[in-house]
C-alpha cells in the first residue's frame, strides 16, 4: 500500500475554515483549488504530487466567473461532458498557454533547451502531460470576480488571506511557483516577500534577447530560486495577457538559464 499525504483532504478541510471566514453574503463566490483532478479515475492526483520532482503551481488572479466553484474539477465530466472535454482538449487560450507552460517546465532539462517552438511542435503531448501530470491551480483572490481585476483587489485579498494563504501553500509545497499578475507583481511580491521573506535566493533572468541580438523591451524575465527550500519562483504574464510565444518564453527562458547550472533541479 503506497503511503502519502492527501493533500487535496487537507485543502478542503482549511477551504472550509477559510469559507467561513467571510460573510455569508460573500460566500456563494468562494472558489476552492488545488491539485487538480484527472476524468480518468484511475489517477490519483494526489500520489503523483507526492512522487514528481517537479510540483507545478500556478498562481493566478481569480475566477472569472461571477460565481464560486472547485476549480479542481474543471476537468471532470461532472461539471458538463462538453464544457470538461473543451477543457481538456485545451479549447481555451488561457488554458491552452498554461498547459504548455506546464509540459515546457516539465520537459527542460541541461540536455533539452526547450523553448516556444520546441513546444508548439508538440502540442499532442502538452495534452496528454495537461491531462495526465500533477499540477496546481491557486487562486489568489478566492472571491470570483470578472473578467478583469484591479491590482489593488488582488493586493487587498493577498493582505486579507494572507495567513490562509501560507497555510494552503505549506500543504502544497511546491516547487515551482508560476506568478501569473495580470498588470502588477502583487502576486510574485506575495510570494517572495510575504510566504519566502527572509530566504536567501538567486536571481536568473533579465534582458530577453532574440536570435539576431535585437532585445524584446517588453519581455523582462525574472526567476528566483530558494537553495535552502529548493524553489523556483517565476515571474509570468497572464496567460492571456500577451502574445502567445512572450507568455510562454518570458516562463521557459529564466528557467532554461537556472537549469543549465542546476541540473539536477
Amino acid at each position: 500500500m503506497n503511503h502519502y499525504v492527501n493533500y487535496n483532504e487537507l485543502l478542503t478541510k482549511l477551504f472550509e475554515q477559510w469559507e467561513s471566514s467571510y460573510g455569508e453574503s460573500a460566500r456563494d463566490k468562494f472558489c476552492r483549488d488545488g491539485i487538480m483532478y484527472k476524468n480518468d479515475a484511475n489517477i490519483d492526483v494526489d500520489f503523483l504530487w507526492e512522487q514528481s520532482p517537479r510540483r507545478m503551481l500556478f498562481m493566478l488572479k481569480d475566477c472569472p466567473d461571477g460565481y464560486g466553484y472547485d476549480t479542481r474539477e474543471m476537468l471532470l465530466d461532472k461539471i458538463g461532458s462538453e464544457k470538461a472535454r473543451d477543457n481538456r482538449n485545451l479549447k481555451k487560450r488561457f488554458l491552452k498557454n498554461l498547459a504548455k507552460m506546464l509540459y515546457g517546465l516539465m520537459e527542460i532539462s541541461a540536455d533539452n533547451n526547450v523553448n516556444d517552438q520546441y513546444v508548439n511542435k508538440r502540442l499532442s503531448e502538452v495534452r496528454v502531460c495537461w491531462n495526465n501530470k500533477a499540477f496546481a491551480f491557486v487562486e489568489s483572490k478566492k472571491l470570483a470576480g470578472s473578467k478583469t481585476v484591479s491590482e489593488k483587489a488582488i493586493s487587498d485579498a493577498l493582505e486579507r488571506d494572507e495567513l490562509f494563504l501560507k497555510k494552503e501553500l505549506d500543504i502544497l509545497r511546491p516547487n515551482i511557483i508560476v506568478c501569473c499578475n495580470a498588470t502588477g507583481d502583487s502576486i510574485f511580491d506575495f510570494v517572495t516577500k510575504k510566504y519566502l521573506s527572509g530566504k536567501q535566493y538567486q536571481c536568473f533572468g533579465g534582458d530577453y534577447i532574440l536570435e539576431n541580438g535585437k532585445m524584446v523591451h517588453d519581455m523582462k524575465t525574472c526567476l528566483w530560486y530558494y537553495p535552502t527550500e529548493n524553489v523556483v519562483v517565476i515571474k509570468a504574464f497572464h496567460p492571456s495577457g500577451a502574445e502567445d510565444w512572450k507568455v510562454l518564453e518570458k516562463v521557459l527562458s529564466p528557467f532554461r538559464a537556472f537549469v543549465r547550472e542546476n541540473p539536477q533541479f
